[in-house]
């Protein structure tokens, strides 16, 4: 809810003769909360003096829940532990986020708009390839294991998670990949297996 500056910050600027716009939230006949886009602009006389108010006003409460619902996922994919990274289906980046920073050495700026074969070996470019045809028919790849490569060329063993990205029409236009390191596992499990001999 606003505050009583709030509304007076906004009628002063209204009275001295501009126009004011902004979000005001409001309620319902129900009593209900919704948020309101508005602008006040001041009607003024022949003689120049403010004779009324012209306000417009459109309800914007979905379009804020949509807002607040992606600032949320957003949050979410910055702050997981596997390296969370979108691209176009040219496998071109388009999102990096800081896990995938962390585990490959690129930083976001660096990654974003080069192609993902950055982080794949040479020899393991045809997967790149056989995931792209499955993704496209809106197949999903779930915990493959694989090996990347970071910034300096350290091979790394990852598990490797691959969905379809949507628009609004249901065709795939892009690729969400989720990353996670497996490197103390593999190392674990031969040493597990080096002590069984």
């Amino acid at each position: 809810k606003h505050d009583d500056q709030f509304y007076k910050n906004m009628w002063h600027s209204v009275l001295s003769g501009s126009a004011w716009r902004g979000e005001v939230i409001n309620r319902r006949k129900d009593a209900s909360l919704y948020v309101e886009e508005m602008t006040i602009t001041p009607v003024r006389s022949d003689d120049g003096s403010i004779r009324n108010f012209l306000a417009v006003k459109e309800d914007i409460t979905e379009r804020k829940r949509t807002e607040e619902a992606r600032a949320r996922l957003a949050a979410i994919i910055e702050s997981s532990g596997d390296a969370i990274i979108s691209k176009d289906l040219d496998v071109i980046v388009s999102s990096w986020n800081r896990s995938a920073e962390r585990l490959f050495g690129y930083s976001a700026e660096e990654m974003i708009g080069q192609p993902i074969t950055l982080i794949i070996p040479p020899d393991r470019h045809s997967e790149e390839t056989a995931f792209l045809d499955r993704l496209r028919r809106g197949d999903s790849i779930d915990h493959y294991e694989t090996v990347r490569m970071d910034k300096g060329g350290r091979s790394i063993d990852v598990s490797v998670t691959l969905s379809p990205i949507y628009d609004t029409s249901g065709a795939v236009i892009g690729i969400s990949n989720s990353i996670r390191d497996i490197t103390e596992r593999k190392r674990a499990e031969e040493a597990l297996r080096a002590s069984e001999l």
